[in-house]
């Protein structure tokens, strides 16, 4: 039998990661981060230079983006540089119409979009974006969460810095979650409990 403390653990983690997307969150995660290193840049990107987790890239190269009738990273990139807007969360690319796509394809035909692999990191969920243009330079950073920015900063200047305790935090908060539990869970969670998710669709 779930008690009453498990039952709230599983919420308090559903409620932390149920929210609004537009699309599979990790190439618009990707999107997210782009939109807020173009934000800082303060113009236009001539180049964008996306550096991954592994677990990122892995899942995000073959999901279609909303609204494009695109697969992949490099629209993702594209349109958040474009179009995105960081305040819009994971809906970043909710502006996005035939004209942006076009744009897009355009930014990525003049090859102006690097996507790798970053290298040393232990985080599964990690999203850096340089941004160049104008003779400036900015870079964003995501970890640990879909939209949890820990570095932003526009040619030195930093904007905000939570690296550290972005690795600190590690995996505190975790639910250690078995199929029985969320089975259980299931099958026992008063309905008023939950009623929230509902409110994500709308």
């Amino acid at each position: 039998m779930m008690s009453q403390q498990e039952r709230a653990e599983i919420i308090a983690l559903i409620k932390r990661e149920v929210i609004p997307a537009i699309g599979c969150t990790e190439p618009i995660a990707v999107a997210l981060c782009t939109a807020r290193a173009a934000e800082a840049l303060g113009c236009r990107p001539e180049r964008l230079e996306v550096l991954l987790s592994a677990n990122i890239l892995k899942n995000a190269m073959g999901v279609g983006i909303p609204g494009t009738g695109m697969i992949g990273l490099p629209i993702a990139v594209a349109l958040g540089a474009l179009i995105g807007r960081s305040e819009y969360q994971l809906e970043v690319l909710r502006d996005v119409t035939p004209e942006a796509v076009a744009e897009g394809r355009r930014f990525i035909d003049e090859k102006r979009i690097s996507i790798a692999l970053k290298e040393g990191i232990e985080e599964k969920l990690y999203i850096e974006v340089h941004a160049l243009g104008g003779g400036h330079a900015a870079t964003a950073v995501i970890a640990g969460g879909h939209t949890t920015f820990v570095y932003v900063e526009r040619d030195g200047a930093v904007e905000l810095d939570r690296r550290q305790a972005s690795a600190a935090e590690g995996d505190e908060g975790e639910v250690p979650l078995t199929l029985r539990r969320v089975w259980e869970f299931a099958m026992t969670a008063p309905l008023d409990e939950i009623r929230f998710i509902l409110e994500t669709n709308g």
